[in-house]
């Protein structure tokens, strides 16, 4: 008996040591930022700012010669790339997209149509490792070489996430959107999914 209870104790500790290392890590988790290489293109995911402008500074610094704007008109993407003063025939619009899914679908179809060979992909610290598995899921048959770079955020504070109360939702929200992919959930299927839960 006491053997047991030693060994339920031991089991404890040990979920409860899993929880504070979960706890303490989950925002890092969801952070993917490589560095950048030089690539046939540069594809930014609509969304938060932060994403377009750093998909402009990595045009700039000359990493590619192409940007592919992912639901590019969504948040004013294209006029705001093409006012930065990059060339409009540098510009490659995707605009049916409604998911992390779709971006990776959609944008691998117009690479293959461009016949390019490597891409950066961007897009905020808290939604790329979803952008990642999304990615790799979707690229896995082609030789096409992906690097994933992180714009930031400016809110999403991923080494203290449980600090403020979008913080912890943003979190939460992207946990429940890579399960929800991982079972094959997307779109409104994923959006109907996620408020089951929040």
């Amino acid at each position: 008996m006491q053997k047991i209870k030693g060994k339920r104790i031991k089991i404890s500790i040990f979920m409860l040591g899993l929880g504070i290392i979960f706890f303490l890590f989950a925002g890092k988790e969801l952070v993917v930022n490589e560095k950048p290489v030089k690539s046939d293109v540069i594809i930014v995911l609509s969304g938060d700012n932060d994403r377009l402008e750093k998909g402009i500074e990595l045009y700039k610094k000359g990493y590619a010669a192409h940007l592919i704007l992912s639901n590019g008109q969504e948040n004013n993407f294209y006029h705001q790339a093409k006012d930065s003063g990059i060339p409009e025939d540098s510009i490659i619009l995707e605009n049916h997209a409604t998911s992390t899914t779709e971006n990776a679908k959609f944008t691998k179809r117009l690479m293959m149509n461009y016949h390019f060979q490597s891409a950066i992909v961007v897009s905020s610290n808290y939604h790329m490792k979803r952008v990642e598995k999304n990615f790799n899921k979707e690229f896995k048959d082609t030789k096409i070489q992906l690097t994933y770079c992180s714009s930031g955020s400016r809110y999403y504070n991923p080494q203290r996430w449980w600090e403020t109360a979008l913080n912890r939702k943003v979190t939460y929200t992207e946990y429940v959107k890579l399960i929800g992919n991982y079972f094959g959930f997307s779109g409104k299927k994923s959006k109907e999914l996620l408020r089951e839960f929040i």
